[in-house]
């Protein structure tokens, strides 16, 4: 506004200065019009000329500023019915973020009424009825998003997640495919994609995703190494079942590079290896895994390969694989083994070795045995005792929720996670299946 005065104030100043220096110039002028004769001084006819210009332009400035009245006061009504819609809207997204159902359904609700833009309104719209439960209504904004060119993405992610608060894994999958088509380089999706799949069993379009997951960095290595193995492992198992050995063996063998100790690939590609009279690749992949991962199917499997008919063989070839600091579980499948085969005094040698902070509830459970073979009830009870309040014993545990299971499956019962299942001690607290 400032400025404008100013402008206006040095126009009006030059035109001063330009009257005072024509004022001051002599000569007239002589006007001849219809037997009418005018003589004017030159000076006053060109100063009257300028302002009468002057005074021409200010009333058409004026008339068209009366006539764009309206216009402007409209203009200025959208503005402000806009802005409004904008501050709507944000407050809206703000209260939805911050888990306001009523503020952000009444925002929502202002925004669809101020302004004109519908890929963002029904966006606030339909987050907010998902935000309050209205399923119903948040279906039909997401639906109407995902007709949208400009909103396809989100509108598929937004149907995408109502199909899971209502368990349906399908559906939800189909809009995790056409969402990812979209934004093919979208982390979190590429990263749930992963899982979705595989909960629908179909393991190869998850090892598909997954590689595509980690191109763009989208999960971390150690996690996608044990979503591998799993996937690889499963799809092994289930060639297994079709009786295509070859197929399995390759399974297997993927699953081995993304985990080179990975339990159940281990066993199972193993036993193909015998199958195939090949005992030297199967001990020496075994040997290999039971320094690293002691796991009693190990010791059963490496038992088929050295075909003694005594335990006692089996158990020293087992002491001979087994290194000074090998891990407790090591220590405890040979003891167990020992205490079987009668050999009391090899038990209690390797049940010596185990340091106390390894101490589990098997540990004392075995105790307990030894004692019973020494017909030593008092002690056997007291082992007894202790093993209820030990660590429990290693088990398939879950890494999400912590619930365990006797046996490897590539989804935890309880909370259907993937590639979660790992062999170690499972919390206190967990859930047996």
């Amino acid at each position: 506004m400032m400025i404008k005065v100013i402008w206006w104030t040095i126009k009006i100043l030059a035109i001063c200065l330009l009257v005072a220096v024509i004022s001051n110039q002599e000569g007239n002028t002589e006007i001849v019009w219809v037997g009418w004769k005018m003589e004017i001084p030159t000076s006053i006819l060109v100063g009257g000329l300028i302002i009468l210009i002057l005074t021409i332009l200010w009333i058409y400035n004026l008339w068209k500023i009366i006539l764009g009245f309206p216009n402007r006061i409209i203009s200025l009504i959208k503005e402000n019915r806009q802005k409004n819609g904008y501050n709507a809207l944000a407050y809206g997204l703000v209260a939805s973020s911050a888990g306001d159902v009523e503020s952000a359904k009444k925002y929502a609700a202002q925004a669809q009424k101020l302004l004109d833009n519908k890929d963002l309104t029904e966006m606030l719209s339909a987050h907010a009825a998902h935000l309050s439960g209205d399923k119903g209504a948040a279906y039909k904004y997401f639906s109407n998003l995902a007709d949208r060119k400009n909103t396809e993405f989100h509108g598929h992610l937004g149907l995408m997640r109502l199909s899971l608060d209502n368990s349906k894994k399908k559906e939800a999958l189909t809009h995790a495919r056409k969402a990812s088509l979209l934004q093919p380089r979208n982390p979190k999706l590429n990263s749930m994609l992963v899982i979705m799949e595989a909960q629908q069993n179909n393991y190869s379009e998850a090892i598909v995703a997954l590689q595509k997951a980690r191109r763009i960095g989208s999960i971390v290595e150690s996690r996608a190494q044990s979503l591998g193995a799993a996937l690889h492992t499963k799809i092994g198992f289930d060639n297994l079942e079709k009786n295509e050995l070859s197929d399995a063996e390759k399974s297997f063998g993927f699953a081995l590079r993304e985990k080179t100790d990975f339990i159940p690939a281990v066993i199972a590609l193993s036993k193909i290896f015998i199958g195939n009279n090949n005992d030297r690749k199967a001990l020496s992949l075994l040997s290999k895994t039971w320094k690293n991962q002691p796991h009693p199917e190990i010791a059963n499997t490496l038992k088929l390969i050295w075909k003694n008919e005594r335990a006692s063989s089996n158990i020293a070839k087992l002491i001979d694989l087994t290194e000074d600091n090998a891990d407790a579980q090591a220590r405890y499948i040979i003891a167990d083994e020992a205490i079987s085969a009668g050999l009391t005094g090899e038990a209690r040698e390797q049940l010596s070795k185990v340091l106390s902070e390894d101490y589990n509830t098997l540990y004392h459970q075995l105790k307990s045995r030894l004692a019973d073979k020494n017909n030593d009830k008092s002690s056997s009870n007291q082992e007894l005792e202790k093993a209820l309040n030990a660590s429990p014993n290693h088990r398939w545990s879950c890494g999400s929720c912590g619930t365990s299971s006797e046996i490897w499956k590539i989804s935890c019962g309880n909370c259907d996670k993937i590639g979660t299942l790992d062999w170690l001690s499972p919390p206190n607290t967990s859930k047996i299946s």
